[in-house]
């Protein structure tokens, strides 16, 4: 698996990959908070993460999922926000800007006594 996600090499692709394998399911209940006038954050959903061989779908762990495919919590979280209403992937937006032009000219660098 590892080698697979990797040889793809294409950020996009492997986006897809996670967001496929990566289900977010709703918190089943709420438990009540200790202090009523502080209810605090509460999540709405739970991720579950699946891994297809030979096209049946395994759940394993978070951790398990992340050392399989090499991967930081931060690029699966990414990936599951990228994602609009439709399912449609929201495009990566790096690398679009023009390099930079660094040129020194001839006089600008005075040697230091």
């Amino acid at each position: 698996m590892f080698k697979q996600f990797w040889e793809v090499g294409d950020y996009m692709v492997q986006k897809s990959f996670l967001q496929k394998q990566v289900k977010q399911v709703p918190v089943k209940r709420h438990r009540k908070t200790k202090t009523p006038d502080n209810p605090g954050k509460r999540r709405s959903y739970n991720l579950q993460y699946t891994l297809t061989m030979s096209g049946i779908s395994y759940p394993v762990c978070k951790k398990g999922f992340l050392n399989i495919l090499g991967i930081k919590t931060g690029r699966v979280e990414t990936a599951i926000k990228t994602v609009n209403a439709a399912g449609i992937t929201q495009p990566d937006k790096r690398g679009r800007r023009p390099k930079a032009c660094w040129t020194i000219g001839g006089g600008d660098v005075q040697t230091a006594p």
